[in-house]
């Protein structure tokens, strides 16, 4: 079982937040862009599974290491 520090849990939610913030913004600049819904879509998905494998990179790796 990995154990995080606290300044791991607090760049955790920051992150989470980045997170949030992106996706509303991309989502945002879209709709005021005019964009399609298929161009959106693939625009988000493909930020949200680059963002996926970085969070899962990273509890990966503090995993192996702790």
């Amino acid at each position: 079982m990995v154990i995080w520090s606290t300044g791991e849990i607090v760049v955790f939610f920051a992150v989470i937040g980045m997170i949030i913030f992106k996706l509303w913004s991309v989502w945002h600049v879209s709709l005021k862009a005019g964009a399609n819904r298929e161009g959106r879509t693939i625009f988000l998905g493909l930020i949200t599974g680059l963002t996926l494998f970085a969070i899962t990179a990273k509890i990966y790796i503090s995993h192996v290491l702790g």
